[in-house]
């Protein structure tokens, strides 16, 4: 616990009586049909993605108003700011969903989350190819997580597989200014297929 919340306890932990505020809600968010924007009116300070039903469940919010950029929810995902209500999106994936937990003077997190908090950036790699739709894979390193963005510069989609060639249309599609966050062993297992020659991806990876 900070100092601040300690000197404000006695006054946060009034306000939880006097309130009666329900301290946390957990929502499993179905998303086999589309959504966009829809409004959810929750208000807390606290968003934790506890489990979803595969690395291809894919979720975005906005927090407090619909014009904010899109933040990803995925598995291990930690929002922590004051809001009112939340925007979902979602494109119709049969059988997929997202569990999330939203609170106020609330934080949970699971222990393997907890190591994930605890790991650090070991290094950066670049994955690009002169030629357009044409598989590159990284160079190797050791790691447990990397983070994949495509450059903000990109104007074509990457196309994003692991342990075998990337296929237009058949595996994760990456716009530009677009990330992802995938548990893996070794940044030579990430493979790309640019649309665009000479584009590229940036990929950091960590080691617990």
């Amino acid at each position: 616990m900070s100092d601040r919340d300690i000197k404000t306890w006695n006054e946060r932990l009034s306000e939880q009586v006097a309130k009666g505020w329900d301290n946390y809600q957990r929502k499993r968010i179905d998303l086999g049909s589309a959504r966009a924007l829809e409004l959810w009116a929750i208000a807390g300070e606290f968003i934790y993605v506890e489990n979803v039903s595969s690395t291809s469940a894919k979720l975005t919010c906005k927090v407090n108003r619909n014009n904010n950029d899109d933040l990803d929810l995925e598995s291990g995902t930690i929002i922590k700011t004051v809001f009112k209500e939340v925007y979902l999106s979602n494109t119709a994936q049969a059988g997929e969903w997202v569990d999330v937990i939203f609170g106020i003077n609330f934080e949970y997190y699971k222990e393997h989350e907890q190591a994930q908090l605890r790991s650090f950036v070991t290094g950066c790699i670049t994955i690009t190819h002169a030629n357009p739709d044409t598989n590159q894979a990284g160079a190797s390193n050791v790691c447990n997580r990397a983070l994949i963005k495509a450059h903000n510069a990109n104007t074509g989609l990457v196309w994003v597989d692991f342990g075998q060639a990337a296929v237009d249309g058949a595996c994760i599609d990456l716009p530009a200014d677009h990330s992802i966050s995938v548990p893996i062993q070794n940044t030579d297992q990430i493979n790309c297929l640019f649309k665009v020659g000479g584009e590229k991806v940036s990929v950091a990876y960590e080691v617990e």
